[in-house]
Parts: structure tokens; sequence; C-alpha cells
């Protein structure tokens, strides 16, 4: 979301919905909190790819009218100063900032976005200790703080405004209550209409993505906050009350449905990885005996390498180079690891000097291990990362590719022998 939204919402006026619309809020008076209400708006899936993970905002109103605005975390600027930079490295830098909270209801409807608006069960002093920590942290010197995706983001932000509020009883509640999800799993459900999105989120993250969560954690997602509260229940003096006091669907998008679970990505992959494993095999043994056959798989092979080498290079330097923690321990390495470019480079120029065809060889049979591991750790207590569709998309074609460079790491290529002949 660019800075600029703030300017458009604030354009937008007050007046676009008329106080009472979305949710009655009771009587009371505002400036001593006994009338302004909390609400949480939670925003689900749009186009992009930072909106597939949903929004939320907390907002206050009062019948009077006279307070009628919300509080958004997860505001950035592509156009920021080393934006790019500060996203690679992990140092990408977010804000809270206040908008109109009728306006910003309906420029998400306009986004066509669904638009859920759950009114908090909290008593008036609670709510006035929400909107005063709301208030001081969308000061300038306060609002900026230092993104990550898992365990600080717009939605975490929130949610601790509401354990803050609570007096730590959100948190009691749900740090507690395991869920069976992960980093992972979360991040490639929401982008199952991506698919080389999810592949890229799938690859780039390690072994810390794995760990279980409990709810509190997985209200890093807007919508398992939104779902969440819902199970809270909030000590009073003569006994409990939940913490959502009345909830509605103020809008339903109707091109964005959000998928309940996981996928399970491991069949497709293996399609895939047989497909490609195929075709190298069966062209790597045509080439054998074909001059312009042999020259395709060694071009084919050079192509898998580098691609393969460039993505491996990308992860070692994520896990030793940037704050990304949950970009560490990444056993995708033994996968695609940058071994791959001096194959790549070994293969392609093997046609003309065939000399290098046992290197070509030996670096084919050393990547082709390196998967075999990743597929052995998944043996071992603990089962290793969870990265076995990758496995079965990659360590196939690695085989095949192997067993192709190996029949030929003592020969001349076919063309070769050609030429020597004319």
């Amino acid at each position: 979301m660019r800075k600029a939204l703030a300017i458009g919402l604030w354009a937008m006026g007050l007046g676009l919905w008329a106080p009472g619309t979305v949710l009655q809020a009771q009587s009371g008076g505002a400036q001593d909190g006994s009338q302004l209400q909390a609400f949480l708006v939670t925003i689900g899936q749009g186009e992009y790819v930072w909106e597939k993970f949903g929004h939320n905002a907390l907002w206050f109103r009062d019948d009077a009218g006279t307070v009628d605005v919300a509080y958004n975390w997860g505001v950035f600027d592509f156009n920021q100063p080393q934006f790019l930079q500060r996203f690679l490295t992990g140092d990408t830098r977010y804000w809270v900032e206040e908008y109109p909270g009728t306006a910003l209801l309906e420029f998400y409807r306009r986004s066509n976005r669904t638009i859920t608006v759950q009114r908090l069960n909290l008593t008036p002093d609670q709510v006035r200790r929400a909107y005063q920590y709301s208030r001081w942290n969308a000061r300038e010197e306060n609002k900026y703080y230092r993104y990550d995706y898992f365990r600080d983001n717009c939605s975490t932000r929130l949610r601790d405004v509401i354990d803050l509020a609570t007096g730590g009883a959100l948190k009691n509640a749900t740090s507690r209550m395991s869920v069976p999800h992960t980093f992972r799993s979360e991040s490639v459900r929401l982008v199952d209409d991506m698919p080389f999105t999810q592949l890229g989120i799938a690859l780039a993250l390690g072994r810390p993505a794995d760990r279980p969560l409990s709810l509190w954690d997985d209200m890093f997602i807007p919508m398992r906050l939104r779902d969440g509260v819902r199970l809270v229940q909030l000590p009073r003096a003569d006994g409990t009350v939940p913490l959502v006091a009345q909830e509605r669907i103020v809008f339903e998008s109707s091109a964005h449905q959000e998928r309940v679970s996981p996928p399970g990505l491991w069949i497709a992959y293996l399609l895939v990885g047989l497909a490609l494993a195929v075709e190298f095999f069966a062209v790597g043994r045509i080439g054998n005996r074909a001059r312009m056959v042999d020259v395709a798989f060694r071009v084919e092979v050079a192509l898998w390498a580098f691609v393969t080498g460039i993505l491996g290079l990308v992860l070692l330097l994520a896990w030793t180079s940037t704050g990304h923690v949950f970009w560490y321990r990444n056993e995708n390495l033994l996968l695609a690891n940058p071994l791959s470019l001096f194959l790549a480079v070994a293969a392609l120029v093997s046609i003309w000097k065939p000399r290098l065809a046992r290197g070509a060889s030996a670096a084919s049979m050393i990547v082709a291990a390196l998967a075999v591991v990743a597929l052995a750790l998944k043996v071992f207590p603990g089962g290793g990362q969870a990265n076995l569709p990758l496995i079965v998309l990659l360590l196939p074609p690695h085989v095949a590719i192997a067993v192709g460079l190996w029949q030929r790491r003592g020969e001349q290529p076919p063309h070769t022998i050609e030429l020597s002949r004319s």
C-alpha cells in the first residue's frame, strides 16, 4: 500500500457511510471513552501478491460521529529510498497510519475485497487504552518499524494492541492453543492461485518456517486473527464475556476466495519432475547417436544447471547475507546449489572441448547425490525440512542428467567424430 493512499482516503471524506451503518455502537461519552467503540476490521485477499495475505485495521468510532479513525500498521511505499535493497536484505520499513474509518472501508469495498467488521467487547477503559496507544504509535517519531512477514507485521502489531488493551488476555488465551499450520503452509496456502510465486516461497523458506505454531503465532495472518478472537473469553468481575460482541460481513468479494487448507503440491510437482526427467533421459539417449540431438542435450543441461545454480546462489546469499531469518538453514540448497553453475559451463563448453565431458559428468553426479541426501533426510527424526514437493520436482531431472552425462564422460560427441572424419 502506498503512502498516497492516505491522501486519497482523507479526500473521500467521512460521509460515505452514516454512523451506525456497519455495526451499532453503544451509548456513552466520547471524551472519557464510554461512548467510543473499537472494531477489528479484516480485509480479505486481493489481486496482487502482497494482498493475498489479507489486511486489517483497528477502527475507533462513536455514535456522535466525533471519532471515526482507523489505524493501519501495514503502510509501505515502493518509492521510498533503497526500497528494493532494504526488502532483499530484510530491512523493510513499514509504518502505522491513521485514516477515516468509513473511507477506509469504502476503499476496500471498491477494491472488491471481502470486509469483516467485529465489534470488540471491551470496557471503556480498555477501549481508551487501545485508542491512546494507537494515537501515540501513529506519531511521526513512533510510527516506523522494521517489518517481518511472520513475527512483526500489520496483523501482529494490531494483535498486540488488543492484547495490551485486555491486559494480556488475548495472548494468555491463544499462546497455548496449537494449530496444524506452519509459516510455510500458511504462505503457500494463500498464494495458491499464483503457482510460480508459490514455488518461489516454497523454495526460499528454510527450516525455521516449519516450526509448529500456536494460535497466537498464526495471527500473523489477518484472517486468522479474525477467527481467533472469536474463541477468546475476557475475564470480568462477574464471570467472562466473549471478546467479539458483534460481527458482520459488510462486503463479500466476487473475485477473491481464500483457500481453506494448504494445497498438496507433491503430486503435481512429481508429475512435472518425472516429465522433465523423461525428456532429459530420452534426449540424452538419442543424442548418443545423433549430432544435433547431442548438442541439444548439452544445451538443455546447461540451461537447467544455470537456472538451478542461480537459484542456489540466491538461497546461499539469503542465508548468509540478509536479515531474513526464515530463509536460514535452507535444505533446498541440496536441490538447487551453486555447484550447478560449474556444471552449466562444463556441459556447454564440452560441445567444443570434449575433455570437459568428464568434469561435467562428475559435477552432475555430485548434484544428483546432494539431491538424494535431501530425500534421505526425510527418514531421520524430525523429517528434515518440509520440502518433499521440491525434492520430487528436482531430484528426477538431476538423476536423469547425471545418467546422460555419465554415458558421455569418456567419449567424443558424435558431431566431433563426424568432423574429424570429414
